[in-house]
This record gives structure tokens, sequence and C-alpha cells, in this order.
């Protein structure tokens, strides 16, 4: 059987990133880039799974940005 290679999108066009793709996003490292998510109140659990609003982040850091 064929495998299908996964398709490669930048970070920049995702809405929701993993949590392995928003350490690359803000470059934390795994607990830094959780307590930043949780403060900017942008993850979203779909059942056990973690994901990370970028689009909502990248809101809050204009907001909180001086």
């Amino acid at each position: 059987m064929k495998r299908i290679s996964p398709i490669s999108v930048p970070l920049s066009d995702k809405r929701l990133l993993s949590v392995d793709e928003f350490r690359t996003y803000c470059g934390l490292g795994r607990n830094s880039s959780l307590k930043l998510a949780a403060e900017a109140q942008c993850r979203i659990f779909q059942g056990r799974r973690l994901l990370i609003d970028r689009i909502k982040f990248d809101e809050w850091c204009a907001r909180n940005a001086e």
C-alpha cells in the first residue's frame, strides 16, 4: 500500500497549533510555552488533546506588548 506523506503547512498559516508547533512558534520550552498559553487563555482541549489558538495568542501578544 502506498503511504501518503503529510502536507507541510507553515505555522503562520495554521489556526490551531499542537504543543510542539506552539513551542517552535513562540521559541520557548515546553513548560514556559504551556504557562504562556494558559495566561493568554488560548488553549483548546479536544478530548485529551491540547491545541493552541494561534490567532488568539497573536491578539493577546499585541494587546500586552509594551
